[in-house]
């Protein structure tokens, strides 16, 4: 190059040096990536909430594992919003996530199933309708649900809004299950979702909220994703499958 491109005590790298890594850098790594394509092993980045990869997804993986015996999988469980951000930074090939309302122009959206926003409230309790919390604008009974940034919450919020009904979360969980098993031990009652043949634990009761609009769940990726698109598109089909099984199987709706 005909200039020092490194300082050697204390190892630095001159400007020109730093110049020349960020121009090679790119081709560098990705080599681990190259020699996988090369020797014919595949891999497949997936995102999903760990509800999906724990009750949903096995079979799925299974299927598309027997179709690329030399496939490497890469499996991220993360909330709706971490997936939607690492699938946008291709960080991840594909995921299963509820859809935003505005999705990235980058990204393609399968809808799988539209899943119904529901309240969890101890067996115990004496509301018997969510209409009967709706009596006051303000509700008194404490509010377990995702964080405020989660698109189920975002829904409930805007439609709470429409009801000129003030009611904000007292305890903020990282998931659905820790949410139906705080309502169990009585802290208060639970927003969640019904997915298909999900059982809730007989310590709950589920309250309907027909009025407010469903979350759409989905795969969503990247065309020209770095992994290859014949495995893209069996996972594609496998999920697509599984969800139709789930749905014939169970007495969920879907609109």
């Amino acid at each position: 190059m005909g200039v020092a491109l490194y300082e050697r005590r204390p190892f630095s790298l001159t400007p020109a040096g730093e110049e020349l890594l960020k121009f090679v850098e790119p081709f560098f790594g990705r080599m681990t990536e190259v020699r996988a394509r090369l020797q014919g092993a595949a891999r497949l980045r997936i995102g999903a909430s760990p509800i999906l990869f724990k009750d949903y997804l096995p079979p799925v993986l299974e299927a598309v594992r027997s179709r690329f015996p030399q496939l490497s999988m890469i499996l991220r469980a993360l909330n709706q919003p971490e997936l939607i951000e690492a699938v946008e930074r291709d960080e991840l090939d594909v995921v299963i996530s509820l859809i935003p309302d505005n999705v990235n122009p980058a990204l393609c959206a399968v809808e799988l199933v539209r899943l119904p926003l529901i309240l969890l409230v101890p067996k115990s309790s004496r509301i018997k309708s969510a209409k009967d919390l709706w009596a006051s604008p303000r509700v008194t009974e404490p509010l377990i649900s995702l964080k405020p940034n989660e698109l189920i919450c975002q829904r409930f919020q805007q439609t709470l809004t429409k009801l000129e009904v003030y009611w904000v979360p007292k305890i903020e969980m990282d998931s659905l299950d820790l949410i139906e098993k705080y309502v169990e031990e009585g802290f208060g009652i639970g927003l969640s979702i019904r997915a298909p043949q999900k059982k809730l634990s007989s310590k709950v009761r589920v309250l309907e909220l027909p009025e407010f609009s469903p979350v759409r769940l989905g795969a969503l990726y990247r065309e020209g994703s770095n992994s290859p698109p014949e495995v893209c598109r069996a996972f594609l089909e496998e999920v697509r499958s599984q969800a139709a099984r789930f749905l014939r199987k169970s007495d969920y709706w879907s609109e």
